[in-house]
């Protein structure tokens, strides 16, 4: 399955190249996706996620920008297959952050890691914090991630991750808190060869030092890539 994901992968990237080259990229129409005779072979993945409208909608509009793959006489039910098995991130983490407000009221939030594919290599994709985030939102964040990564030609994985905090409006301490908290359960499922977060909406600098102090000192290591979009203060670029 490595093998022939890989290949999906590099097909992909070729087709997008090619693409871009001759100018022949489109838009996908989102209603052109909500067929079910449209791609047959991805129903019984739309029958487990209905609750997942986003991520299905990202699934069906790249198995359109990559029709062609499957239409191939060769390779066709080869190319179905590696798809299918790209749709189902290889990991998902779900965590609760607790953090405390500047009135000492105890507030929960929920946190989330999606580790899409490592075939390419460790999974890269950014963090959000936003309260319309949930794991439906982060799936369809990380599968687009996979081949976003995949054209830039470095061995990269897709992920995606982040929380359901809301940012605004918040104090500086309050932030402070609540990244420290989300970094103490993320920190276990990290490292510079496993998987690097980085930033995103809700996720800029600020978040991502307090992210690394708290990896730091739990980690006991500095100087790590585990966190892109550092300060060059310690060790950012």
């Amino acid at each position: 399955f490595i093998l022939s994901n890989l290949q999906l992968i590099k097909a992909t990237t070729k087709m997008a190249a090619t693409a871009t080259n001759t100018n022949t990229i489109t838009t996908t129409n989102p209603q052109s996706c909500t067929n079910p005779t449209k791609f047959e072979f991805l129903n019984d993945l739309r029958s487990k996620y209905p609750h997942q409208p986003v991520f299905l909608q990202a699934v069906e509009e790249m198995a359109l920008s990559i029709e062609p793959l499957f239409n191939d006489p060769v390779n066709g039910k080869f190319y179905m297959k590696a798809f299918l098995y790209l749709t189902e991130p290889e990991r998902t983490i779900s965590f609760h952050v607790p953090w405390m407000d500047d009135q000492g009221v105890q507030h929960v939030n929920r946190g989330w890691r999606v580790e899409f594919s490592s075939v390419l290599g460790p999974y890269k994709g950014g963090l959000r914090f936003h309260p319309t985030v949930d794991d439906g939102i982060l799936k369809f964040l990380g599968f687009e991630q996979i081949f976003k990564n995949s054209l830039t030609g470095l061995p990269l994985g897709g992920g995606k991750g982040g929380s359901d905090f809301d940012p605004k409006g918040k104090s500086e301490g309050e932030i402070r808190r609540f990244c420290e908290s989300f970094m103490t359960e993320l920190c276990r499922y990290i490292d510079a060869s496993t998987d690097v977060p980085a930033g995103d909406i809700g996720v800029g600098g600020r978040e991502i030092g307090y992210m690394y102090g708290t990896y730091k000192r739990l980690a006991n290591k500095h100087g790590e890539g585990v966190l892109t979009g550092k300060s060059p203060l310690f060790g950012g670029i």
